[in-house]
């Protein structure tokens, strides 16, 4: 079972990584995707004071902007206490908190927009992602006076400390063809949408295509069942699987997977314990 059993890199960028999988439990892969979410923990704005505001947004509404501004923090989890430690932990504890300073004050002829990039951080290894998010609009002589401290946490609290914008996955779509069997308006009805696979069905000529490119494959399916008499059939492998996880830019694609599944490992282990606990109980 173990030789069947395998994953590997299909697509790989800067934030984005889509991978194979064959052979491990829908269960299992699909816990993985939600842990990406909800158990790969990632610095986020958690409490901001606001000394001076007078902008047209209220203070409520720049705290909730602050707050969703991607912050990286690949080197924040090993710099940093986990979530959990830092319960009880003072406001500003540096083994918790990283502070962000943002003070600015317009002429008397002067607008200005703020974005994420004038954020004053105390760790250069904590800062945000993109530094053209806007914050707030600002007209002639108003000011804008606040401090903001973020931590780590999990997406489970809230969306903020969500390292993905997408974690997906589906199982693998399998073409088999025979091009001499193909009717013209069943290749034309491919070629319209997927160009790319029906140049394949032309050099192949018949055979069995995996499709692992990451395309929406409903498209193909309605050709292959509403134009192709025979000489098509699309089905889905339910043994095998495209996971795709886009990141936010706060940690790489391929530390948030490897996060996810020690977030998982570690509650079959406490699941375990507890279950070994229930029989020395009851024993």
């Amino acid at each position: 079972m173990d030789e069947q059993r395998s994953m590997c890199i299909v697509e790989k960028a800067t934030n984005t990584l889509r991978i194979h999988i064959r052979g491990y439990p829908l269960p299992l892969v699909n816990a993985v995707r939600r842990a990406s979410y909800t158990d790969v923990p990632v610095m986020a704005i958690d409490l901001v004071e606001v000394f001076d505001n007078n902008t047209v947004l209220y203070d409520e509404i720049i705290a909730h902007r602050l707050a969703m501004i991607p912050l990286t923090s690949k080197e924040a989890l090993e710099k940093y206490k986990r979530p959990e430690e830092c319960v009880n932990a003072k406001l500003g504890d540096p083994d918790c908190y990283v502070t962000f300073r943002l003070e600015i004050e317009t002429g008397p002829q002067e607008e200005r927009m703020v974005y994420s990039g004038d954020l004053e951080t105390s760790d250069p290894d904590v800062k945000p992602v993109y530094n053209n998010m806007p914050i707030v609009l600002m007209a002639p002589d108003q000011r804008l006076r606040l401090q903001a401290y973020a931590r780590l946490g999990y997406g489970k609290e809230h969306a903020k400390w969500m390292p993905v914008s997408v974690a997906a996955h589906k199982y693998v779509p399998v073409l088999e063809f025979d091009l001499d069997e193909m009717s013209n308006e069943c290749i034309k009805c491919i070629e319209m949408g997927y160009p790319q696979i029906a140049e394949k069905i032309k050099n192949m000529r018949k055979g069995t295509l995996r499709i692992l490119d990451d395309v929406n494959t409903s498209g193909l399916y309605w050709c292959v069942t509403k134009k192709c008499e025979k000489g098509a059939k699309l089905t889905y492998d339910d043994k095998e699987f495209l996971l795709k996880v886009e990141s936010t830019g706060a940690l790489p694609p391929e530390t948030i997977l490897l996060e996810a599944i020690s977030a998982v490992v570690r509650k079959a282990e406490n699941l375990l314990a507890q279950i070994r606990e229930l029989r020395r109980g009851q024993s």
